[in-house]
């Protein structure tokens, strides 16, 4: 073989190895990295609540009887003692069939013929009892000039007291009589016909605004009937039921912010968590135990109405300055929390000790400095030690999205209408 086809081949030959190793030498993994960095963070637990007024106050007919309308609407002020909501009168006659009209009409009759027979009875006895009088009177003068025996001024006597007692007697005959009359007449009155007298007031307790008319038409009403809500729309309070295993983190005083409610971002605190826990069935058909969480707000609630939803973020845990990751570069290596750590264009796997996460970053405790990049979202082909290179970057910081404004105010331009107790 001549020295130039030696030449040739043996260069063919390196270059075939040359490109078999190009061909599978490891390639750098392209990922995307992320800032270990320093800053505040907090912990919360988030809910759904509902705003309600404080102190609700249900108006209820404090008598039966017929319900004058109620003019009033959602929304009009009311002051306590002098805010007249409705009146009560008294009920009209039921109707009267034609058998029991007719059974009434002659009860009447048979009621004003006994008032005839009273009064004929009284005269009679009246009549009785000035003869008496009469005959007492003359056995009286008799026996003082000692014609009359004693014994016939006492007969005399005691048959006046009988006649007199009669009378009076009579006399309390005639009036039942009459008033039997007047009963059998006024069970006689004609259908829808008012008893008369004047309507019973419905007085507003307190001062504040109507939120609901709950009856409004006039009609018949009983005792302890509902009428209408009031309740002072600057005294708001939200209403969050958390989870149990939630609601043991949560302490009065906690900071809550409260959004989702179609403003700006309103804050709160916590009032109370109340002791007893209730079950309430979920939308996955699954059975919670829940409790009722009271949150105060600061400042007013009133363009938050009885009944609003609410979104409500409660600070368990918060600091001003520590070392966080995001939660997307952290996984689990058996019982140990770890990252990939870029260094030297490689990937080294680090186990780093966590304390506090929410959700969206973790406070590292020891692993990782400041500055450090970790990988984001690492795949099966990321391993200690391979080669990766950069494909995006971005910083730690973890930024809560949402569409309220950042500055914790919310727009209350508008022109409300202010009850000040004056009516």
């Amino acid at each position: 073989m001549s020295k130039s086809r030696m030449v040739f081949w043996g260069a063919l030959a390196a270059l075939l190895l040359m490109l078999a190793l190009w061909a599978f030498w490891p390639r750098a993994v392209p990922v995307d990295l992320v800032e270990v960095s320093s800053g505040p963070m907090d912990v919360t637990i988030s809910d759904e609540g509902e705003a309600r007024i404080r102190d609700l106050f249900v108006v209820s007919a404090p008598a039966g009887g017929q319900l004058s309308r109620i003019d009033m609407k959602a929304g009009d002020c009311v002051r306590a003692g002098s805010t007249v909501i409705a009146s009560i009168y008294p009920v009209a006659a039921p109707t009267i069939d034609a058998r029991s009209a007719a059974q009434l009409r002659a009860a009447a009759g048979s009621a004003r013929a006994a008032v005839t027979a009273a009064e004929a009875d009284l005269r009679r006895w009246r009549a009785d009892q000035k003869r008496a009088e009469d005959d007492l009177n003359r056995t009286r003068t008799l026996a003082e000039t000692g014609t009359a025996s004693r014994q016939a001024l006492e007969r005399a006597e005691t048959e006046y007291r009988t006649l007199s007692a009669a009378t009076q007697q009579a006399r309390a005959a005639l009036d039942l009589a009459r008033h039997e009359v007047n009963r059998a007449e006024a069970a006689l009155m004609p259908a829808g016909a008012s008893a008369g007298g004047d309507g019973l007031p419905v007085i507003a307790p307190i001062t504040g605004v109507v939120l609901r008319i709950i009856r409004d038409s006039e009609g018949p009403v009983s005792v302890g009937t509902p009428l209408v809500e009031i309740g002072d729309p600057d005294d708001i309070e939200i209403m969050v039921d958390l989870l149990s295993e939630d609601a043991v983190n949560v302490a009065p005083g906690d900071v809550v912010r409260i959004r989702g409610w179609g403003g700006g971002t309103l804050s709160g605190r916590v009032r109370l968590i109340e002791p007893y826990a209730f079950t309430k069935i979920s939308a996955l058909g699954i059975e919670e135990q829940r409790v009722n969480v009271l949150i105060d707000m600061d400042g007013s609630g009133r363009r938050l109405g009885h009944g609003f939803r609410v979104r409500t973020d409660i600070v368990v845990w918060s600091a001003p300055d520590i070392v966080r990751v995001p939660m997307t570069a952290l996984f689990k290596s058996g019982s140990d929390w770890t990252v990939y750590r870029l260094q030297h264009g490689r990937a080294r796997l680090t186990t780093v000790h966590v304390d506090h996460m929410n959700g969206h970053a973790a406070e590292i405790v020891l692993g990782l400095s400041p500055g450090d990049l970790v990988i984001e979202h690492p795949s099966r082909n990321i391993a200690d030690g391979v080669r990766v290179k950069r494909r995006s970057l971005r910083s730690g910081d973890v930024v809560e999205a949402s569409g309220n404004r950042d500055d914790g105010s919310s727009d209350l331009s508008e022109d409300i209408t202010v009850c000040d107790g004056s009516g």
